[in-house]
């Protein structure tokens, strides 16, 4: 149970127009006014320091004197603003009572020389400041009967709820009349005069439904309603709490840029410990409920963030790490409840990770695999190829952790960074694993396909969904997930952001459904229709591919039939094509060594070393960017980077201990075409080349692809660990068997193994004989391009490739040029 907080009897209340639709005990929407959740301040979770933590471990006001106000935004200037955090926020306690119209006064007591004097010293500080306010009216106000301030014959009996009724959790206001006119006045009056001091935040406490009272019994939704209304044209972010009922969740997001999802974090342990194990663990179901209801506009809010204070936070260091966790996949509102005047060292670096702070402020929540046990895995789709992945371990024992690629939606292999360690772990091609991950602690990995496509579900929060669209799950029909979208306004229409080369749209077909306008990039590309006499589940629509690589919006809109429905989005991502350091292509100047069968985890098991400074490595691709892969270890130093002649930076290839196949340096997005990647040594004994990896266009097939079709005595192979792509192929012993496959291009490669039992393909495009091609190689060779063709006319081509000769034929995969 929550506890009544330090100085409660000094609160001031205030008042709010409560508008019900009588039988629905629902508010009624206000048309042309503006509320907070659309105030702008909400684009991302806000990142700061509240008040309330330390003072529940001190138990007393002493935590909100200006002093102290004033010595946690200077600790939050010198070590936190750099990194995002801006809020200062002052909790329950700052008022000392009321002036002559019901309005709050600030303590002199805490503020010998005036809250604005404090107020002005955060802002000084390039900082924002917040303060607390609760539901109601005060009992003294409405026994003076004050008047309202600018509110000529509007006075504090004139806006109670008669009978009184009890406004919060701890019957300490009356609840307010709001339709009578002068409420609002009100709530304006003091909105209009927190304005004028300078206030940025307010934290609205003891909202209902919620707060302890999960039903109408006191019903605060006016409140929120009248007090949102009131802070909007002052640009003032809006957060409620405690406890909030989800039920009422479209109530929150209306009208609040945050709502707290549950009781306080505090574990109530005075000057022992700020929170608890279990207070964090029990904030992971109430993620699993809540993240759909994140995203511009209003933020899950989970409380104060109380992992920077060592021993005092109550918390072990794997579970510090795993709030942060938790709360950065999350994207939570970002604050701390910490002493900032006395931060260790550990604590700083949580706080202060910025690729962990980057996936908070991404705004892309995450949310879990499954929740059937203590160990599991968090994702979200980035919509760039990238998915957020947290891999957790909730109970009491070192456990291993997996994520699997399909889980998430994933088809193909991908690399994978730890964002705590800022290490680069490999590509792996079908998922990772955490071995031993201790007991409540925690992995935070970006995972970055390498080719392949990625499935964004209908309830994915990258999806936009205009009008009156709804969420139906649990359907047991055999959608995707077993939920979709669906509206019944025609013109009702869906947008869905992603990087790729092409996407599709795959839904139910049924006869109540009909047809749907497509747009890419907001170009008009076809009415589609989604009618089937008979239910036809995970249908695809629409595909388009060929797309130049890149960022494009794909747009449905709803014409005619009863229902649209939205069940998932696949888009594709452009392949990585490794190239080994033995590559021909790759030119080095200098005194290099080739080192090969090494053992240690290289590309193709080996790297090419030098050392001397000033030697260098370059390589001409042609793409829309370059990664360099190389080893990190103590031996190794300083390199640096130019692309096509132009310096871009110097990257350090040092690790106290080695570290292969690491990510050192990657660039995206230059114009599709040809290229120069220059590598220089500059310190250290060995500057080492692994492989690059060049960004295109491309789009990479995986011999399990839908789309191929095999004609013969064709078998399947996985898991076979000999480097292929997604660590699988497709084999058959019979000659003139054949592969077929239809693309939309400019060109493909052909992608196999080339070893001793093979022998020769005949190669055909567009039923064309073009080639017979050997697969033959004296040892076994993985992933190798036996064919390719460009130039082709840009629009619909078919490849073929029959087996000749040899004991067997291969396919990896194929490789389609847009």
């Amino acid at each position: 149970m929550i506890q009544v907080r330090a100085g409660i009897a000094l609160r001031m209340w205030v008042i709010v127009v409560l508008l019900i639709v009588a039988q629905l005990a629902v508010i009624a929407p206000r048309e042309n006014r503006a509320y907070a959740a659309n105030n702008g301040l909400g684009a991302k979770p806000y990142m700061g320091w509240s008040s309330y933590s330390m003072q529940v471990y001190s138990g007393n006001s002493a935590w909100i004197t200006a002093a102290q106000i004033k010595a946690q935004s200077d600790a939050m200037h010198a070590t936190l603003q750099s990194h995002g955090y801006e809020y200062i926020n002052i909790d329950a306690g700052w008022n000392g009572g009321m002036d002559g119209y019901g309005r709050p006064v600030p303590s002199t007591t805490l503020y010998p020389n005036g809250l604005g004097e404090v107020i002005d010293y955060v802002h000084n500080n390039g900082q924002k400041i917040g303060l607390y306010m609760i539901p109601g009216l005060a009992p003294q106000a409405y026994t003076a009967d004050l008047p309202i301030y600018n509110a000529p014959g509007c006075s504090m009996q004139d806006i109670a709820v008669l009978p009184l009724t009890t406004a919060d959790y701890w019957g300490l206001g009356y609840k307010i009349d709001f339709s009578n006119p002068c409420a609002q006045k009100y709530i304006d009056s003091i909105a209009n005069l927190l304005d004028s001091w300078g206030v940025d935040f307010l934290k609205f406490d003891s909202v209902t439904p919620g707060s302890g009272h999960n039903d109408t019994s006191i019903d605060s939704r006016g409140d929120v309603a009248a007090w949102s209304q009131a802070l909007a044209p002052h640009g003032i972010w809006f957060e409620l709490s405690w406890a909030l009922d989800h039920n009422y969740v479209d109530t929150w997001k209306q009208y609040a840029n945050g709502w707290r999802v549950d009781w306080d974090v505090e574990c109530y342990c005075t000057n022992t410990a700020l929170t608890s194990w279990p207070n964090i663990a029990r904030l992971f179901p109430d993620a699993a409920i809540w993240w759909r209801d994140a995203g511009p506009g209003g933020w899950n809010d989970f409380d104060s963030l109380n992992v920077g204070n060592g021993a005092m936070d109550g918390l072990t260091q794997d579970e510090r790490r795993t709030a942060m966790t938790l709360w950065a996949m999350s994207s939570a509102q970002l604050y701390t409840g910490n002493d900032l005047t006395n931060l260790d060292s550990f604590g700083i670096s949580l706080l202060t990770n910025d690729e962990v702070i980057a996936v908070n402020q991404s705004g892309r929540p995450a949310h879990p695999v499954s929740t059937a046990t203590n160990q599991q895995v968090w994702y979200a789709n980035n919509g760039d190829g990238t998915y957020t992945v947290g891999l957790v371990n909730l109970g009491s024992a070192a456990a291993t952790v997996t994520v699997n690629w399909n889980d998430i939606g994933l088809n193909g292999a991908a690399t994978v960074r730890d964002l705590w360690s800022h290490t680069d772990l490999g590509s792996y091609n079908t998922g990772y694993s955490s071995i031993n991950l201790p007991a409540h602690g925690s992995r935070l990995l970006k995972v970055r396909a390498a080719g392949g496509s990625v499935t964004a579900n209908d309830d994915d929060t990258g999806i936009k969904y205009s009008g009156s669209w709804q969420r139906s799950y649990n359907r047991g029909l055999g959608d995707y997930q077993d939920d979709v979208h669906f509206t019944q306004t025609n013109d009702d229409y869906f947008e869905y952001t992603f990087n790729g080369t092409g996407v599709e749209l795959i839904t139910e077909k049924d006869s109540s459904q009909g047809n749907v306008d497509i747009y890419v990039d907001n170009v008009f590309k076809g009415t589609v229709s989604t009618y089937n006499a008979t239910r036809q589940l995970q249908q695809t629509v629409y595909a388009i591919s060929g797309l130049a690589n890149g960022a494009h919006t794909l747009k449905a809109v709803k014409k005619s039939g009863t229902y649209m429905l939205v069940d998932k989005l696949r888009f594709s991502v452009p392949a990585d094509i490794a190239v080994n350091d033995t590559d021909t292509s790759i030119t080095y100047s200098g005194s290099w060594t080739y080192n090969g069968s090494r053992g240690f985890g290289d590309y193709q098991d080996d790297v090419h070393y030098t050392s001397t400074n000033n030697n260098y490595a370059q390589y001409t691709f042609n793409g829309t960017g370059v990664e360099l892969i190389t080893e990190k270890e103590s031996g190794q130093g300083d390199i640096d980077i130019y692309i096509d002649n132009v310096f871009k930076g110097t990257v350090s290839t040092y690790n106290a201990t080695r570290l292969t196949q690491q990510s050192v340096y990657r660039i995206s997005g230059l114009t599709s075409g040809s290229h120069t990647i220059k590598v220089v040594k500059k310190s250290g004994t060995y500057m080492l080349i692994d492989a690059f990896k060049v960004i295109t266009n491309k789009t990479q097939i995986n011999n399990t692809d839908a789309g191929l079709t095999y004609s013969g005595a064709w078998s399947l192979n996985g898991n076979r660990g000999f480097g292929d792509f997604n660590n699988d192929v497709h084999f058959t012993q019979t000659n003139n068997d054949y592969v077929q496959y239809a693309f939309t291009g400019t060109g493909i490669e052909y992608i196999t193994e080339k070893e001793a039992g093979q022998g020769d393909v005949d190669i055909y495009i567009d039923n064309v004989f073009k080639a017979t091609v050997s697969t033959y190689n004296a040892t076994r060779l993985a992933n190798q391009v036996v064919y390719q063709i460009t130039g082709l006319t840009s629009g619909s081509h078919t490849f073929k490739v029959v087996k000749k000769t040899g004991t067997y034929m291969l396919l990896d995969s194929l490789r389609v040029t847009p």
